[in-house]
């Protein structure tokens, strides 16, 4: 299990980065919890169509043999990218 857990959090780190700055944008355009995570949901969709639908999908077998479907791996970044735009948020709000 924890070597699940490390293997998402491995293929995460490349849009962790991305995930920061859409977090900046949603902090200045309309900073409130919900909106944002309903545009993280879109945004992990839009992921999960490219990455199945694009010679991308090739990266998925790595996390199909240890035991990880797309619909988990995708599930869990949206749960840990949710977690961290929520914690993100509170935190820019707590300041302004």
């Amino acid at each position: 299990m924890l070597n699940q857990f490390r293997a998402i959090l491995f293929y995460y780190r490349p849009f962790a980065i991305w995930s920061f700055v859409v977090n900046i944008i949603i902090t200045i355009v309309y900073p409130e919890i919900i909106p944002a995570l309903i545009t993280k949901l879109f945004l992990v969709l839009l992921l999960w169509f490219l990455v199945t639908e694009t010679h991308s999908k090739q990266k998925l077998i790595f996390y199909k043999n240890l035991g990880i479907s797309a619909f988990k791996l995708f599930s869990i970044l949206f749960l840990i990218d949710s977690f961290i735009t929520t914690a993100f948020l509170l935190l820019i709000k707590g300041f302004l």
